[in-house]
């Protein structure tokens, strides 16, 4: 008996499955610093200061005629110092597809990078050639970072791609339409693409021909950073790129170097489209990114299954494998009771409760609305060993559009 009356001790914490342990990732063509930042080499970074220390700052952009420093800067501007960004530097020859190859190092640095950013810095001579209103070499990278994004998958490290959609042509109604891709002759899916071809016009007026043709990734990255998995990287309420003190956003624009003004009558078009811009809404102050869009079409099948065909989606599969992972790593190679060769109810019921459990704190956080576990009574574990598990989640709604009707009324 104690005269304390009172006793708390505290709990033991288990695995986060919250999605606060995520890093970013950044990767880019940029130029080596003499006894600071190198090529191919990756590196962690909390702030730009740390950047500013590898020797990467505006001066460094400037001098190199790329955006590094500024997708850095940018970045951490709407995501806030803090978060854990690792970028990586590869030669200014490099494309998409050819960078690919080089992200494998950075993924690898932690394991934990949700979301990485392909900026495409290239070299001085470039010459820019389109393919369906889009850079050709841009276009190539779309099934290159799906690729990179399967691999990425296969080996535990679920991620989403942001591709810098540089200098799309000026005729927007002859843009490829990213939610019907096709690659060779067959249709591609690239589900865990995001091209991104918005930039802020007054900032890249300021630039070389080459840099008036980029286009902002590391802002949608940090908008990406500052929220949640499920939320949309356009949220109204939360996510306005402009910043007047800053000089930010003041006039947004595409990355043809075209205004939002120029441009705004075909902006539904290469929204349908699947394209990432920014976008003004009337009565409110400020730019937003239009939404969350993938390279994808939208597919619900008969069994009420859809894809990832948002940015959203693609990261609430990517958080749900990660957590579940986590939650049933410690049962690989534990001994299981059997009857007849098959699991008894009581297994089945205890393999269920891990992944419910599971899905249960996701959607008490918020991070979806449900989910199942089904595990199979049938699973092989004295020959095959392997235990087969369905798992089912329910992702969050998201309101794109509010639809009504007014009327005047006497009373």
């Amino acid at each position: 008996m104690s005269l304390r009356g009172t006793t708390l001790t505290e709990g033991k914490i288990g695995n986060n499955v919250s999605g606060e342990s995520r890093e970013f990732g950044l990767i880019g063509g940029g130029v080596a610093v003499v006894g600071k930042a190198q090529l191919d080499v990756a590196y962690k970074l909390l702030r730009p200061s740390d950047a500013v220390a590898l020797g990467i700052d505006a001066a460094y952009d400037t001098t190199n005629d790329v955006q590094i420093y500024r997708h850095i800067s940018e970045f951490y501007r709407m995501a806030g110092e803090g978060k854990t960004l690792r970028i990586m530097l590869v030669a200014k020859t490099n494309t998409p597809v050819t960078m690919t190859d080089k992200a494998k190092v950075l993924v690898l640095e932690s394991g934990a990078i949700s979301d990485i950013a392909f900026a495409f810095n290239p070299a001085t001579a470039y010459v820019e050639t389109l393919v369906d209103g889009l850079n050709a070499d841009v276009k190539l990278g779309i099934p290159a970072l799906q690729i990179f994004a399967d691999w990425c998958d296969t080996h535990d490290m679920p991620l989403h791609t942001i591709l810098e959609g540089r200098g799309i042509g000026d005729t927007l109604t002859a843009l490829a339409d990213l939610r019907a891709l096709i690659v060779g002759e067959a249709a591609f899916s690239a589900h865990k693409v995001t091209l991104v071809c918005g930039q802020d016009w007054t900032y890249a007026d300021g630039l070389s021909t080459l840099g008036k043709k980029f286009a902002d990734v590391g802002t949608y990255l940090g908008c990406i950073a500052s929220q949640a998995w499920n939320r949309n990287p356009g949220e109204v309420e939360t996510q306005n790129l402009t910043n007047a003190n800053l000089s930010s956003f003041l006039t947004g624009g595409l990355s043809n170097h075209k205004k939002y003004s120029e441009v705004y009558d075909s902006l539904e078009t290469i929204n349908t489209k699947g394209y990432v811009f920014p976008i003004k809404y009337t009565g409110r102050s400020g730019y937003w990114w239009n939404d969350g869009h993938v390279c994808a079409p939208i597919v619900m099948d008969a069994s009420g299954n859809m894809n990832q065909h948002m940015i959203y989606y693609s990261h609430t599969m990517d958080m749900a494998k990660r957590a579940l992972r986590i939650v049933y790593l410690p049962e690989v190679k534990k001994p299981v009771e059997l009857e007849a060769g098959k699991l008894p109810g009581g297994i089945v019921g205890y393999y269920n409760a891990i992944g419910n459990d599971a899905f249960r704190y996701m959607a008490g956080k918020g991070f979806i609305s449900d989910g199942d576990t089904s595990t199979d009574a049938n699973s092989d574990l004295l020959i095959e060993k392997v235990l087969n598990i369905q798992f089912g989640v329910v992702p969050t709604g998201c309101v794109n559009e509010i639809k009504g009707t007014i009327n005047l009324k006497s009373k």
